[in-house]
């Protein structure tokens, strides 16, 4: 649904967008995702394609009381991988030099959430999650004399970060039209900003031939700082004609403005906003309706501004999505895939642009835990 649903739950599905809505899931709810990415990345001199696949999230939820739900999730937060070559002259010389440059790591979010019916048709919910993970950057140079002397100069950099972020939720349902026929559905979040505890290592290393040359220099080892990581908030409204159509809006903005780096720069991001809107159709929820009539179908589509903004430039990042959820067995489980295709970013000599093609993959398992046994 390109994203959209902060105020909608169905109760078939755990709802990732808002903790308040968790509580809609009256039933034991286990949910695995994955996604796979292709893309082809254009800069004004060369083009690449490339390949890669990641756990989407894995999400547990327990109906603890009447109105009171409560579950753990696990996904990636945020990701490194990159990897980038150049060459040049050697100022005054006649000697090349190549640069390499490259990125690997990720930051990890585990979470518990709570979330509670207050009354008839408002929910509250509080998301509180740790975060953990590493990521490791290098910059290396090599000098090719020609003559078998290539040295190579390295100067490798591992922030490992740890800490808590919270997230407040609320949704409230408003009956249109008598027995559940039409609901018109109000959402939204709040992610608190925190600073994230990080801890350096900085290498130096000079090689010959992949020998080493001299000893190796320990910049820096262990050295506490951290980074800001900036607040965030996201609302919406939706249209809910319970179990056959739904229609959802949701606008979201951070504050990259907010965000500080180890160095205590922000690295010249500025604040970004995203709006999402999806339908999603169900032709007949019956159990005894033809299995594609109980298939729930989606479209969306996401539109928004990145933070990265090189001089002169506005960055965007617009994609359009398709998806359906198709039931298989019995009490709720089912299978759910998306296709979504974009394109962010423009060419310059400032920026890449990419066009990128995603495959997700969900599935939801559901069953009754906790419930009183009756004999007649």
């Amino acid at each position: 649904m390109g994203e959209a649903g902060v105020s909608v739950s169905n109760g078939f599905h755990i709802n990732n967008l808002n903790p308040a809505l968790w509580v809609r899931n009256r039933f034991t709810m286990y949910e695995f995702g994955a996604i796979s990415q292709y893309k082809r990345i254009s800069s004004p001199t060369a083009q690449q394609r490339d390949f890669g696949a990641n756990i989407g999230y894995l999400a547990l939820s327990l109906p603890a009381a009447p109105k009171w739900s409560i579950g753990i999730s696990l996904k990636p937060y945020s990701f490194v991988d990159f990897e980038s070559r150049t060459n040049g002259k050697v100022p005054g010389t006649i000697y090349n030099t190549y640069y390499y440059y490259s990125g690997k790591g990720a930051i990890n979010k585990v979470s518990l959430t709570n979330a509670v019916e207050v009354g008839k048709y408002i929910s509250l919910g509080l998301e509180a999650s740790y975060l953990f993970g590493n990521v490791r950057r290098a910059s290396e140079s090599q000098l090719l004399i020609g003559d078998g002397r290539d040295y190579l100069v390295s100067r490798a950099e591992r922030n490992s970060y740890t800490d808590f972020a919270f997230r407040a939720g609320t949704a409230i349902k408003i009956p249109l039209k008598q027995n559940n026929k039409l609901n018109l559905n109000l959402g939204g979040t709040y992610s608190f900003g925190t600073d994230l505890n990080a801890r350096q290592t900085t290498s130096f290393e000079s090689s010959l031939n992949s020998f080493p040359v001299g000893v190796s220099d320990t910049l820096s080892n262990n050295t506490k700082g951290g980074i800001r990581l900036p607040s965030q908030y996201r609302f919406g409204a939706s249209l809910e004609w319970p179990y056959k159509l739904t229609v959802a809006v949701d606008y979201e903005r951070q504050n990259w403005s907010e965000y500080r780096s180890f160095a205590d720069s922000n690295d010249g991001l500025n604040d970004a906003g995203r709006i999402h809107a999806g339908i999603e159709y169900i032709p007949k929820f019956s159990l005894g309706a033809p299995y594609f009539q109980k298939v729930e179908y989606r479209l969306g589509l996401t539109h928004g501004q990145m933070p990265y903004s090189p001089p002169g430039l506005k960055l965007n990042d617009t994609n359009i999505s398709l998806g359906a959820s198709f039931p298989f067995g019995l009490g709720g489980n089912s299978l759910t895939l998306s296709l979504i295709g974009g394109e962010r970013g423009a060419i310059s000599a400032q920026s890449i642009k990419e066009r990128y093609g995603r495959v997700v993959l969900g599935i939801t398992f559901a069953d009754r835990w906790f419930q009183k046994q009756k004999i007649d």
